[in-house]
């Protein structure tokens, strides 16, 4: 965490900082959630292994050096993918 970050993220300021870092090219905070609830390693939540959300009235936040951590460390995640006809250059072709 800089001086410029906040402690805390909640998935709508956590999308904009992945992105705003360059962690992800794109992703919404609904796309941030269900990342939440669907990868196996993600590191917030109530299991043993995990670390707490914290409530701020009706908002989940996460520690910003933890959930940094995860996006920094771990395969791309975010982002939609290319579109439906797009064609994604390989090695060979760039």
């Amino acid at each position: 965490m800089t001086r410029n970050e906040p402690p805390f993220v909640t998935f709508t300021t956590g999308a904009q900082l992945l992105i705003d870092k360059g962690l992800v090219e794109s992703i919404t905070p609904d796309g941030l959630r269900y990342i939440a609830r669907t990868a196996k390693d993600w590191p917030f939540g109530d299991k043993a292994s995990q670390r707490p959300y914290v409530k701020v009235g009706n908002a989940r936040t996460m520690e910003t050096k933890a959930f940094m951590r995860y996006f920094a460390s771990g395969p791309t995640r975010g982002g939609r993918g290319p579109n439906e006809g797009q064609h994604m250059r390989t090695k060979a072709e760039e």
